[in-house]
């Protein structure tokens, strides 16, 4: 049996408390520090074009920034052609424009009859 035992409990006490304490302030800085290692913390996305190829659709870097380039279609070829598969195969920022031949002819109208054929010169 201890000899004081008021001052063994108080002092068991007291380190318990401590144990505590730093166990809680080494949890609280292993998630503080686990947010930076989770998000990128530093100013500029990117240096070089390639550090944006994985965002897809070749996208350029621009001030630090990975942004659309508007070059298409998925799986073009991008640089100097050398080619003639490479050359007809180019991306490009050209868009397609749909269009109603048979609205501007009026050739398609159901029921009705189309027009004759010119006749050879």
């Amino acid at each position: 049996m201890p000899l004081f035992p008021s001052y063994e409990s108080a002092h068991t006490s007291r380190r318990s408390q401590a144990f505590r304490r730093a166990l809680l302030a080494s949890v609280f800085l292993m998630t503080a520090g686990g947010c930076s290692l989770a998000l990128d913390t530093e100013s500029a996305q990117c240096t070089t074009d390639a550090d944006c190829e994985h965002f897809g659709t070749y996208p350029l870097c621009q001030e630090g920034v990975c942004v659309p380039s508007g070059l298409g279609p998925q799986g073009c070829f991008r640089g100097n052609a050398s080619s003639e598969e490479q050359f007809l195969n180019q991306c490009t920022r050209a868009e397609c424009q749909p269009f109603d031949n048979c609205a501007r002819l009026g050739l398609c109208n159901p029921g009705e009859p189309l027009p004759d054929l010119v006749p050879r010169p």
